[in-house]
């Protein structure tokens, strides 16, 4: 299966909106203020790519 036909990435957001004022992301879903703010505007790659950043964020953390 080619990434054309892959549904649309979703939002990472899971209601848990708090930015960790040292990381600078956010405590539910990772993400910086400035990429929850692109989310909307990025296409299906782009958004394919931020979340492969949450997912190396979170390996990190461990």
């Amino acid at each position: 299966m080619d990434r054309e036909s892959l549904p649309s990435p979703v939002s990472p957001c899971v209601r848990i909106c708090q930015i960790d004022r040292r990381t600078g992301w956010c405590l539910g879903c990772y993400r910086t203020g400035e990429e929850i703010g692109a989310w909307p505007g990025l296409d299906d790659s782009g958004k394919r790519a931020l979340l492969a950043r949450i997912a190396a964020r979170r390996q990190g953390l461990r």
